[in-house]
This record gives structure tokens, C-alpha cells and sequence, in this order.
């Protein structure tokens, strides 16, 4: 009788202990699932955690979860999450960057208005960074660049080997630079920053410690006081191509920004882009809008011919290097800085518009920007809306601005369809839908692109006259 107590007990501890062990066992097998909201959008779990567990993966991916349900995160039900497998880098795009209140994809398709009540809310409602913010913030680096939201992967084979250099020209409003700088990043690119020497020293060091969280991102020491109309505008452009040119040797292109603007391309696309350029120079250039900005013009030196045109291009490596080194730009530059009207106005299109002079990708033919629909040499590095266009007459939506036009979100089914690489200009605060779902476009077309759902063919962008007749 004794005997047979003593089995059923022992029975009876074995089995609490196995019961407790398969217990452990199912808590260790689900503790990877307890996790909060945020942890979710940015944690992976490896390989070998995953096969431990007897899941079947491929080798060399990982495993993402991600919440389908809008409620919040109990992190105890499986069920609430779906499993895919992903190369590491698409965890990117596991978060959707949508814009509240409004479904920008129906403002891109045609022009609506926005519910005057609703639109006010969104105002009021949406939180504006300050530079004390991002002071803050960028205190831990690694948890600033993951919480905005930066892709920090080359994402494709052609951006990693195809390095694109950035200036951008600043003067107000840090937060919207920095969705800038979040909307153009790339790990292989470079950019270079100049901050106006009249701006506070609040927003210099915000932009700096932003800088100090990237290993390509920087701030020039040296800051102009810009002036319109003077060599000073040119000046950060300058100082900034040969940082640029110093620090870095692989990049490809050269593009200048100010912080009005925005990308109308992915960076895959302005890859493509360049790539179909094959070496030459996307600079706007007149002749015949050039009457009466220098004088003395028969003492203009190395027998070039003056014209004028935007200070923003989009020009190769080569363009660069003579810019910076040669001495005959740095004769012209002297010589337009004395007897020049607007000087940064004149010199990037006049390098460009001499064949003589051998800059690399410079235009061989008739130096005078034409209509994207003639062949010989539109302007697409920027696209402007102007007041008192040249050549284009497009209705303005937003508002005019010194003779631009600062788009709204009235203007978005026709920026949708652009085919310039930037937009020039966007007032963040005065306009916030408008540069809230053109964000949202170029992250959903990257997303799209990565995932294999959207193609771009840059071969429209290689016939053109200034492409295929330039100086090698």
C-alpha cells in the first residue's frame, strides 16, 4: 500500500513537472510576440531564433512581424500578426507614411477642395518640430534616424554604385529641411548643408547635430550672409561643390537645393535619370533673355559668351572639378563678380554653354533653353513655375511668391505628373498638405519600386540634343 502511494506521488510530481516544463517551454517559444507597438515597426528576429523555434525559413532572410488590427498591442495574441519573409532592408517600408485627415491619392487624381473645418484641424493638430526639438531629439542618434523614419540602405544595386551629390542652401524652418534631407537620404550620397549667417544660433545647432547623427551629412564651418542678386548666393553653391569634390570621390552627379524644395523623382529614379544623361549638364541657359546684365562685355575673358540661367543644375562630376579647379572658371568668376548684374545667375550656364572652354558635358549646341516637347535642350532639373515665364504658362493654385509659385495641394495633380527631378517651392507650414503627400508619393513609389510593383524607363530622358552633343 505504501509502496503504491509512493508511485502515484512520484507519478504525480513527474507529471506537475513536465506540465510546468511544456508550460516554459510554450512561454519561451511566444516571448518573442510580447512586444510593444513601436518595437514591432523596427525589430527583427534572427535566423537561427526562428529555426530553434522549428520554423522553416529561407537562408539569409529574416522573419518581420507587423500588426494588421488597429487596436492597440495586447503582445499576446499571434494572431494579431501576419509573418512574412523579407530581405532585411524592406523593414523600411513595413509602416505606411500617411497623411491624416486627408487620402492624398485622391487629391493627386483631379483638384478638389478640402473641407474648410477638416483642413483647420489638420493645421492645428499637426506637430511642428522646433529646432529645440531636434536639439533634443538627436541626443541618441540611432533612435532619431529610426523614429523618422530614414532609410539607411542603398536599397538597389544601381544607387549603390551611383552616388548622387546634394547642397542645400538654408535660411528658416529646420523641420522642413529635415523632411528634405529624410525624403532625398541615402547611405552611398553625400550633402552637404549651408546655413545663412543671418539665421539664429538655435537653428544652426539643431541642423548641425542632425548632420552629426550621419557619417555623409555635413555643415560648412563658413557661413554667407546670402543676398539676392550678389556673388553671395553663388558663394555656399561653391564652397559646398568643393567640400563636396574633397570629402567624397566616388559621386557622380552634383545637385544644389534650397530648403523650399522637393524631389518630384525617387532616388532610384534620379539615378536612371543620370545615367541616361551619360556625362552632360542639365543647366538652363538664355542668350536672348541676356541683354544688359554686365557691362563690358568685350573685355570677357577666354572669348566666352555670357547667358544667363537658374543657379540650379544638376551637372557631372567633371562640370564640377573645372568649376572648383580651373583656372579659366576662376577668371570668368572674378570677372562676373565685377562687371556682372546677378552674377550666380550667369556663371554655371555660361561654363556650360562654351564648348570652347572643354567642360566636361558642356552643350555643343544653340545655348537657349527650349520646351520639354522640342528635343534640343529642355530644363529638368528644377521645375519652377514662374510668374512671368519665358516659356511655360501654368496656372498657379497656391500662391504667388516673389514671381514663384508656392504650391498647394491644388497643385498636386499636376506636380504628379512632372517629369523635372525637383520642385521648387513648397511652404511646409503655409501649404503642410501639399508637402505632406508629395512625402507620401515618393515613399510609396520607393516602396513600389523595391517591391517590384512600379518600373521607370529613363530612356525618354537620353534623346535629347544637350544629352547626345556635349563635350567628352
Amino acid at each position: 500500500m505504501s509502496s503504491k502511494i509512493f508511485v502515484d506521488c512520484r507519478t504525480f510530481v513527474i507529471t506537475i513537472i513536465t506540465i510546468f516544463f511544456i508550460f516554459y517551454l510554450y512561454l519561451s517559444k511566444f516571448s518573442f510576440f510580447i512586444m510593444t507597438q513601436q518595437t514591432l515597426n523596427k525589430t527583427f528576429i534572427s535566423t537561427t531564433s526562428f529555426r530553434l523555434l522549428g520554423v522553416s525559413i529561407t537562408e539569409n532572410n529574416d522573419i518581420g512581424y507587423y500588426r494588421e488590427s488597429p487596436r492597440n498591442v495586447s503582445g499576446m495574441f499571434i494572431k494579431e500578426y501576419k509573418q512574412r519573409t523579407y530581405i532585411r532592408n524592406t523593414a523600411y517600408f513595413l509602416g505606411k507614411r500617411n497623411v491624416s485627415f486627408f487620402n492624398c491619392s485622391r487629391l493627386f487624381e483631379s483638384i478638389v477642395t478640402l473641407n474648410d473645418t477638416l483642413y483647420d484641424k489638420f493645421r492645428n493638430e499637426r506637430k511642428v518640430s522646433t529646432p529645440q526639438n531636434y536639439i533634443e531629439n538627436t541626443r541618441n542618434c540611432s533612435s532619431f534616424i529610426t523614429d523618422r523614419g530614414y532609410i539607411t540602405h542603398h536599397l538597389t544595386a544601381e544607387e549603390r554604385n551611383f552616388p548622387i551629390a546634394f547642397s542645400i542652401l538654408m535660411y528658416k524652418d529646420v523641420d522642413q529641411v529635415e523632411r528634405l534631407l529624410r525624403a532625398i537620404y541615402r547611405p552611398q550620397n553625400i550633402y552637404c548643408i549651408h546655413v545663412d549667417s543671418k539665421t539664429d544660433d538655435t537653428l544652426y545647432r539643431a541642423i548641425k547635430n542632425i548632420s552629426h547623427c550621419f557619417d555623409n551629412v555635413f555643415v560648412l564651418n563658413k557661413r554667407v550672409n546670402v543676398k539676392w542678386g550678389e556673388m553671395s548666393v553663388l558663394e555656399p553653391e561653391l564652397l559646398c561643390m568643393k567640400e563636396l569634390l574633397t570629402r567624397n570621390k566616388r559621386w557622380k552627379y552634383f545637385i544644389n537645393l534650397t530648403g523650399q524644395e522637393f524631389p518630384l523623382k525617387t532616388n532610384y529614379e534620379l539615378v536612371k535619370i543620370l545615367q541616361a544623361y551619360n556625362g552632360s549638364n542639365d543647366v538652363e541657359t538664355s542668350v536672348r533673355d541676356f541683354t544688359d546684365r554686365c557691362v563690358n562685355k568685350t573685355s570677357a575673358p577666354h572669348g566666352i559668351r555670357v547667358s544667363k540661367g537658374a543657379v540650379h543644375v544638376a551637372v557631372s562630376r567633371g562640370f564640377a572639378k573645372f568649376a572648383i579647379y580651373d583656372q579659366r572658371a576662376h577668371d570668368i568668376l572674378t570677372w562676373m563678380n565685377k562687371s556682372c548684374y546677378i552674377p550666380d545667375e550667369a556663371f554655371f550656364t555660361t561654363l556650360n554653354h562654351n564648348p570652347h572652354l572643354g567642360v566636361p558635358g558642356a552643350y555643343k549646341g544653340h545655348p537657349e533653353t527650349t520646351a520639354m516637347e522640342d528635343s534640343r535642350k529642355p530644363y529638368l532639373a528644377r521645375f519652377k513655375n514662374r510668374e512671368r515665364p519665358s516659356i511655360y504658362h501654368f496656372t498657379c493654385r497656391g500662391k504667388w511668391v516673389r514671381g514663384m509659385c508656392v504650391y498647394s495641394y491644388k497643385d498636386l495633380p499636376f506636380l504628379r505628373s512632372r517629369r523635372e527631378l525637383f520642385a521648387n517651392k513648397f511652404h511646409l507650414h503655409t501649404f503642410p498638405v501639399a508637402y505632406e503627400c508629395m512625402e507620401e508619393l515618393i515613399f510609396n513609389r520607393t516602396r513600389d519600386e523595391f517591391q517590384g510593383k512600379r518600373k521607370f524607363n529613363a530612356s525618354w530622358y537620353s534623346s535629347f540634343d544637350f544629352v547626345t552633343n556635349k563635350v567628352e
